[in-house]
């Protein structure tokens, strides 16, 4: 038996009784969810694919939305749209500035090709040192703190894992440039909160670009609403044309390769959880 997961929840109970099922193929890339809804997974034999990859260029395109708002100015003249004032503001380019990717895999790679176009310098973090195209640096995670201080851009592209959450920290925080700006598109938890609002609040950073939170829908009483140096969106970056057809497409792909005894594409370590 197969599953094909577009959003109905796995249970660790629901598993048990699925006695024949052999593979399970969620359409979407980050799995944390599925996995804390059904503990069992991680152990169980069952073979778990994803979409990893599918939504890379749509997740990197809202990264640049959010950096180019926040270098332009963006947001101050929409305000002043609103209140019909002609005023220029200070803006900065991209170029000659860096950002660091932490978590180098198919959306943080887009990032970094990216980057590379508008003449940035990427640094990056990764458990496997191994070298990335267009990736200047490429650290592990216990030297995160280095390639946080020098850049201007940090970008959240890790999967959540139990070494994932919370991530960053008040320390990690204060370790970025007060003029730095953290662009978050891959789970809430990966940042801790609390630690992020005091951070924006005292100027430690100077913003946020944030995609997904801790809680979603995000409470309508959490600060992040009423914060100047924050931008939201609904948890929207993976956003594209026909994801459907596309997630039925790799589904298609992946049942010929089942049915063939051929390896699937995008299986998933269910130990690492991505």
């Amino acid at each position: 038996e197969v599953a094909f997961l577009f959003g109905g929840e796995l249970t660790s109970e629901r598993l048990r009784r699925a006695t024949r099922l052999r593979w399970i193929q969620a359409a979407y890339a980050g799995v944390d969810r599925l996995l804390e809804a059904a503990p069992d997974l991680r152990r169980h034999p069952v073979l778990l694919t994803n979409a990893r990859g599918m939504h890379a260029a749509t997740i990197a395109d809202h990264v640049f939305m959010f950096m180019l708002a926040w270098a332009r100015r963006l947001p101050a003249y929409v305000e002043q749209q609103r209140r019909h004032q002609w005023k220029r503001q200070p803006t900065r380019e991209l170029a000659g500035e860096t950002v660091t990717v932490v978590g180098l895999g198919a959306i943080g790679r887009e990032v970094a090709r990216r980057a590379l176009a508008f003449g940035m310098r990427v640094l990056g973090v990764r458990r496997r040192p191994e070298p990335v195209p267009g990736v200047d640096t490429v650290v592990t995670p216990d030297r995160l703190r280095e390639v946080l201080a020098p850049a201007h851009w940090v970008v959240i592209s890790t999967a959540l894992t139990p070494q994932t959450r919370h991530l960053i920290g008040a320390p990690e925080l204060a370790a970025m440039r007060r003029d730095a700006f953290l662009i978050n598109v891959s789970r809430g938890a990966v940042v801790d909160e609390e630690a992020l609002i005091r951070a924006l609040r005292e100027g430690t950073i100077a913003g946020a670009g944030l995609d997904v939170f801790a809680e979603e829908p995000l409470p309508p009483d959490h600060p992040f609403w009423d914060m100047d140096n924050v931008l939201i969106t609904p948890h929207t970056a993976g956003n594209m044309r026909d994801y459907v057809g596309r997630a039925v497409d790799l589904f298609v792909e992946n049942l010929t390769r089942f049915r063939r005894g051929e390896p699937l594409l995008n299986v998933v370590d269910k130990e690492q959880g991505y």
